[in-house]
């Protein structure tokens, strides 16, 4: 996904206000609405609007079940939402401040306090001495789960837990773990006792490889491998085929949920069964209760184009109002 130019920009945007779909992405469908939710205006989406786009939220088919919305102040110092993890009251979003080389993308973390609709807290960079005395830094940030343990964040050759009290306040880091090299880490789950790494692939089924938490937990684990290894390791248990472009994954009512976007258009697609429309860029998404939460990356600063209308980077939906949709967004 890359900027385009400013005329084609202005030219999309105009489309879009017009009501018009553009590549998958279409006008509000009233069947989504809900007592309650949406369509959430502009004016009435928590926190401070980021200095780019238009003063307008992108029209799409599902926005009538968004319930609210929430800006990431740092999307203005190019925040890019990758992953979600919501705890309680608590929601943390998981991304990377952006640059053009892959290598100089931190992980990035931002605190929300749900019951009053604002950020606690923001971490600009976390490290730890991985592979040698000299710190390594997290990278990209494409996976998010939180548990009795900590946080979980997953990026695309490590592991990492942290301690949600410190977040902001003081190192986070409680362990970081090797992925081998059959991995390629993008979205994380969690389910029962087990913890499965998810693999992007743009073309052709990816693949979770599956781990018992204990085993990644035993004391002086530092590496997950897909074959046994020696008492440093901990190896796979099982694999689950995943849909392509795979951006987040979670577990919920009795199956894994996946959810694949680009920055016109999502789908959430139950395993082994239907697909419905998200939100455009969708990332990760978790059931909570009756709500649906997501991370969209459409309104990150680096995919659009002056004049575009914008989208939220974390919203709350009606669960049954998007599980009982359909499926527009063409890839």
């Amino acid at each position: 996904m890359r900027r385009g130019t400013a005329l084609l920009g202005v030219a999309v945007a105009l489309l879009l206000l017009a009501g018009c779909a553009a590549s998958g992405a279409g006008p509000a469908d009233q069947s989504y609405r809900r007592p309650g939710c949406g369509p959430v205006p502009f004016a009435s989406v928590h926190g401070v609007a980021p200095p780019y786009g238009a003063r307008a939220l992108a029209p799409y088919p599902t926005r009538p079940a968004v319930c609210e919305a929430y800006w990431i102040r740092q999307a203005a110092h190019r925040f890019v939402p990758q992953a979600l993890a919501v705890r309680g009251e608590t929601a943390y979003v998981v991304g990377y401040r952006w640059a053009h080389a892959l290598a100089r993308r931190p992980c990035q973390i931002a605190v929300i306090d749900l019951r009053h609709h604002r950020e606690t807290a923001f971490v600009g960079r976390f490290q730890a001495p991985v592979y040698g005395p000299a710190p390594t830094f997290c990278r990209h940030g494409g996976g998010a789960e939180i548990d009795g343990h900590g946080l979980w964040v997953l990026e695309t050759k490590r592991l990492w837990l942290l301690s949600p009290a410190r977040l902001g306040h003081a190192d986070p880091v409680l362990r970081v773990w090797r992925l081998g090299r059959w991995a390629k880490g993008s979205a994380l789950v969690l389910r029962g006792d087990r913890l499965g790494v998810a693999r992007y692939r743009k073309h052709g089924r990816g693949a979770v490889t599956w781990f018992a938490l204990a085993d990644v937990l035993r004391p002086g684990v530092t590496d997950l491998l897909a074959r046994p290894g020696g008492p440093t390791t901990a190896h796979q248990v099982a694999r689950t085929t995943v849909p392509p472009r795979l951006q987040g994954i979670t577990a919920a009512h009795g199956a894994l949920w996946f959810s694949t976007s680009r920055t016109s258009c999502g789908t959430l697609r139950r395993h082994a069964g239907r697909r419905v429309d998200l939100v455009p860029g969708g990332e990760d998404v978790q059931f909570v209760g009756r709500s649906l939460w997501v991370v969209s990356e459409a309104g990150a600063e680096p995919y659009v184009d002056p004049g575009e209308p914008l989208v939220p980077m974390l919203l709350r939906l009606d669960a049954n109002a998007v599980l009982h949709g359909h499926h527009t967004c063409a890839y």
